[in-house]
C-alpha cells in the first residue's frame, strides 16, 4: 500500500515536471514584453512624481510623453517622466495653464494665459536655449542654459510683469526665459545656477 502511494507521489511528479517543461517560459510567467512595458511604465511614474514635492505629486495626473494617462489624479496637476530622447532629466509637474502653454509651443501658436502657470522640475532640466524656444543646439553667441538643478516656472498672463526681471540666466538668481517671445516665462532656480 505504501508503495502504491509512493508511485502515485513520484508519477504525479514526473507528471508536473513533463508538462512544466512542455510549456514555454513565456506561457508560465506571462510575455517579456508586458512585463518590460510594465516596469517601464512604473520607473517613469516614479520618475515623473520627483519632479515636484511628493504631497503635490502623489495626487497629480501621470501621463506619458506620448500623451498616454498612466494615472489618474485628483488635484488637477499633470506629471510628465524625463523624455529619454534628450539630454538631462527633464521631468516635470505642471497646472493646467502649462499643459495649454506647452500645448501652444509644440503646436508653434501664441499662447493664451487667463492664469498664472506654474511648473515644478526639482530634477532638472535638460540643456536648451534662453532665447530660441525652438533651439536644439548651442548657437554662437547664445545664452545655453545646461547644469541647471531644480527650479520652478511661471507663467504670467501680462507679460508686461516680466520687463523689469534679467533675462540673463547666469545671474545667480530668477530671469526671464524666452524673453520678447510669445513663450516667455520666469525662471526660478532653487539649486544654485550658475554652479558655484
Amino acid at each position: 500500500m505504501m508503495r502504491e502511494k509512493n508511485s502515485m507521489i513520484v508519477s504525479a511528479g514526473l507528471l508536473i515536471m513533463t508538462v512544466t517543461a512542455a510549456l514555454s517560459p513565456s506561457s508560465v510567467l506571462g510575455e517579456g514584453g508586458a512585463r518590460r512595458d510594465v516596469v517601464r511604465q512604473a520607473a517613469e511614474s516614479a520618475g515623473a512624481e520627483r519632479a515636484a514635492p511628493s504631497s503635490l505629486s502623489k495626487h497629480a495626473t501621470i501621463m506619458s510623453r506620448d500623451g498616454q494617462v498612466v494615472r489618474k489624479g485628483s488635484n488637477g496637476w499633470t506629471c510628465l517622466p524625463d523624455n529619454p530622447a534628450t539630454a538631462g532629466t527633464d521631468s516635470i509637474c505642471m497646472n493646467e495653464p502649462w499643459l495649454t502653454f506647452m500645448d501652444a509651443m509644440k503646436q508653434k501658436k501664441d499662447p493664451v494665459m487667463t492664469q498664472v502657470g506654474i511648473a515644478y522640475m526639482l530634477q532638472g532640466d535638460r540643456p536648451a536655449s534662453n532665447t530660441d524656444p525652438y533651439a536644439t543646439e548651442p548657437k554662437s553667441g547664445d545664452d545655453w542654459v545646461e547644469g541647471l538643478g531644480a527650479h520652478l516656472m511661471i507663467l504670467l498672463p501680462d507679460q508686461q510683469m516680466l520687463k523689469h526681471v534679467s533675462s540673463d540666466s547666469k545671474n545667480g538668481g530668477p530671469w526671464v526665459m524666452w524673453a520678447g517671445t510669445p513663450y516667455a516665462h520666469l525662471m526660478i532656480p532653487i539649486d544654485s545656477y550658475p554652479s558655484p
